[in-house]
């Protein structure tokens, strides 16, 4: 059943949303948006027979609801940078200008592509470390220490506890108000962020000038040890059923129920099943939230990886 309820739900070709948004097809429009979660590539691709993109035809439409969604989905990059086919070129800020006059619509996504641009260059100067250009911009609007477009993974904080750039931080700590509680997209602090680049005083310091960043870390590392203290309980449930079954049903233990083929690379899902990782990411992909095998809510997406299965398929 899960597996049927899967293909079933599979996203389009390129061509078809294509067609669709082409044709303004607004009826349409929770499969271009499903469509995108699995195949995000699709966004900016320009047929040959044409000059436009995806992007560039929802900005056209004015599209602001369907655009707001698809440039939160995870992996969406260089949204900004892409150009028409057509002479000259034009990027989305350009094709929004030109018909924000259209309709109130257009006009606020014109505004909302604007401030992206803005968002878009100012977090890529701290992820490039351009501390000087960071400056520059915070004089402009100090609200941009804690902006960045959804489809960033860090902030500009992430970025200096990634590049352990303690000096900077000080320096621009001075001109606005960092806000210490930003998760990346991840959902990591930038202490989580230092610590796993083994920039441990520097995250201590973080947590020294915010026992707010302190507390959610520990939240999460308290998480992750319940789930890995849960993982190795069904990992020894797995082993006592394979010994006390005597190997008659021992296949059933190394098959995907969504695939039904020996697993490759299994993962451990928070619904306490274990799928083939290409196939239970694809049903996440397209939005679902509910276990494929009890429909229950599931607490979390995040997919463990199987080590002890994996050992016992391949040795």
């Amino acid at each position: 059943m899960a597996s049927s309820t899967l293909n079933n739900r599979e996203s389009l070709a390129f061509e078809d949303i294509y067609d669709i948004v082409k044709r303004n097809d607004k009826t349409q429009y929770d499969l271009i948006y499903r469509t995108l979660l699995a195949k995000s590539e699709y966004l900016t691709l320009i047929p040959d027979n044409d000059n436009y993109s995806i992007l560039h035809y929802l900005v056209m439409y004015g599209l602001l609801d369907l655009f707001n969604k698809v440039i939160a989905i995870p992996n969406i990059r260089f949204i900004l940078l892409t150009k028409t086919a057509t002479k000259p070129q034009k990027d989305i800020l350009q094709i929004a200008n030109e018909n924000q006059t259209k309709s109130s619509t257009h006009k606020k996504l014109y505004d909302t592509i604007d401030r992206l641009v803005i968002m878009d260059k100012f977090v890529e100067y701290g992820k490039n470390n351009q501390i000087n250009e960071c400056r520059k911009m915070l004089q402009q609007d100090e609200d941009l220490a804690n902006l960045k477009p959804p489809y960033r993974k860090y902030y500009l904080i992430h970025h200096l506890a990634f590049a352990d750039n303690k000096n900077a931080f000080d320096q621009l700590r001075s001109m606005c108000n960092f806000d210490m509680k930003l998760l990346t997209n991840d959902k990591k602090t930038a202490s989580e962020v230092a610590i796993e680049h083994n920039h441990t005083r520097f995250a201590t310091y973080l947590e020294s000038l915010s026992p707010e960043m302190r507390a959610i870390r520990e939240q999460h590392d308290k998480e992750k040890d319940k789930r890995n203290q849960a993982k190795i309980k069904r990992d020894e449930q797995v082993e006592k059923e394979i010994l006390t079954t005597g190997g008659n049903n021992m296949l059933d233990c190394f098959t995907c129920p969504l695939t039904k083929e020996i697993f490759h690379d299994p993962v451990v899902l928070s619904d306490g099943f274990t799928y083939e990782r290409s196939a239970i990411q694809q049903w996440l992909d397209l939005g679902n939230r509910r276990s494929p095998m009890t429909n229950i809510e599931l607490t979390n997406v995040t997919l463990e990886k199987s080590f002890k299965n994996e050992r016992r398929i391949f040795l």
